[in-house]
Formats: structure tokens, C-alpha cells, sequence
């Protein structure tokens, strides 16, 4: 039944769209960054992490990465999910680098009162 759906909205698609703007028909149906971001999001949030800290996540880092983080752990199928994630998170970091971007909140100085 959801592929008969899924058929009848892909050629729905094709008939709205003119003979020369299928150039994105060659890689597939591509999601939009905002749906994928979105689905990273909800799956971070079903592994138990936090509200806060799956947002977080989710902008500091690539989401090609988090999905692939997320298919391993997916795959794996840990008793703890979000441990699993995160522990798979740090040290994707410790591999590749830190990126700017996540230490954007971070003081560089020290503060004393």
C-alpha cells in the first residue's frame, strides 16, 4: 500500500514538473536538508537524548555524519542507544578534527569574580 503511494506521488511529480528541470531525477528523489534534518533530530531524540542536547547536536555537526552515526547504532541495536551515539559522536571528533563551529560558545578567557 505506501509504495502504490509512494509510485502515485512520484508520478504526480513528474507531471508537474517541465521536460527541462529533471536534472535531480538522475541521483533519485533527494530529500531536503530540512526533512533530513528534521528525521536526524526525531531519531536522536527516540535514542533518549535529550531535548536541548539533540538540537544542539544537530547544528554543530554535519548531518551526513549524524546519519551515519545513526545507521551504525541503528544496526548495532545497543541496549542503550543514546550512550552508544554519543560515545560514537565524541569519537568521530577525536578522528577528524575539532570543528570551530562547535566551540562558538565557549570562552576563550577565564573569568574571575
Amino acid at each position: 500500500m505506501a509504495e502504490q503511494a509512494e509510485l502515485l506521488r512520484y508520478r504526480m511529480l513528474i507531471q508537474l514538473l517541465p521536460m527541462g528541470h529533471m536534472s535531480f531525477m538522475k541521483d533519485g528523489n533527494k530529500e531536503s536538508y530540512h526533512a533530513r534534518r528534521k528525521r536526524v533530530h526525531d531519531t536522536i531524540r527516540e535514542f533518549g537524548v535529550s531535548i536541548g542536547l539533540a538540537k544542539r547536536i544537530v547544528y554543530c555537526y554535519p548531518i551526513t555524519l549524524l546519519e551515519k552515526l545513526i545507521k551504525e547504532t541503528e544496526k548495532r541495536q545497543p541496549s542503550n542507544p543514546a550512550d552508544y551515539f554519543l560515545n560514537g559522536l565524541k569519537r568521530s571528533r577525536i578522528k577528524y578534527g575539532d570543528n570551530r563551529k562547535r566551540n562558538r560558545k565557549r570562552k576563550f578567557w577565564s573569568v574571575e569574580e
